[in-house]
């Protein structure tokens, strides 16, 4: 009963997140091939960025040259954005291909949920319209359904910082009372349970991935978390 039960935990806790997302369209500037995001890190929201890896002109595609990817979330115009590097490895220049005006969190949304709208200002209507599972692929770690009211205020009040993290992991939650700050390995295991819940010591952890479980009011969230 012992094995059975930490078996049935793992693969709840752990399988749902993928760590990478997949996507595959605009054949026309991309070429049919799939490109594989890795995650990357946190932002200040809380939302997860990914990449294509690695950043440094050397992903040839035949449209526009280099195809390197970033999938994030622009907090100050409230919109997820699939973004083009112009080939000089760091994002410096960028172009905005989609967009998604819908706020999923911590992932981005779908193929099913909102819709990924073609900057046509930058493709010149060369993908095809809006993404759609007809014209494209999308999957992996992302978003099929938004939060609820209750779970999309908790995630937001919630800043973990900075991830990937060496020493100290910050928690910040300036309206909301922290119960219990539970941390998870990738395969399960308890590696952590306090109710201190400003600053984690994490240097004593091997590097690796980790599952960081916060519960406040009879409610919880669980963030991923990169320990270099």
């Amino acid at each position: 009963m012992k094995t059975y039960i930490q078996i049935v935990f793992i693969v709840g806790f752990v399988f749902p997140s993928f760590a990478q997302i997949t996507f595959n369209g605009c054949h026309t500037l991309f070429e049919d091939q799939d490109y594989i995001f890795d995650f990357i890190s946190a932002d200040a929201t809380g939302r997860n960025v990914y990449s294509t890896i690695p950043i440094d002109g050397s992903q040839t595609c035949g449209g526009i040259g280099t195809c390197e990817f970033k999938l994030a979330w622009n907090d100050a115009s409230a919109v997820w954005e699939f973004v083009a590097d112009d080939g000089n490895g760091d994002f410096s220049n960028s172009y905005v291909i989609y967009s998604n005006t819908t706020p999923s969190s911590p992932n981005p949304p779908s193929l099913s949920l909102g819709s990924w709208v073609e900057n046509t200002s930058v493709t010149e209507s060369h993908c095809g319209g809006a993404l759609s599972t007809s014209n494209a692929v999308l999957t992996g770690d992302v978003e099929d359904s938004l939060l609820s009211t209750d779970d999309f205020y908790l995630e937001n009040q919630i800043s973990v910082y900075p991830n990937p993290v060496r020493d100290l992991l910050n928690i910040t939650h300036p309206h909301l009372t922290i119960d219990k700050v539970t941390l998870f390995s990738v395969l399960g295991k308890l590696v952590l349970e306090t109710n201190i819940s400003k600053k984690i010591d994490v240097s004593g952890l091997d590097s690796g991935i980790y599952f960081l479980k916060i519960e406040s009011n009879k409610k919880e969230i669980v963030k991923k978390i990169v320990v270099n």
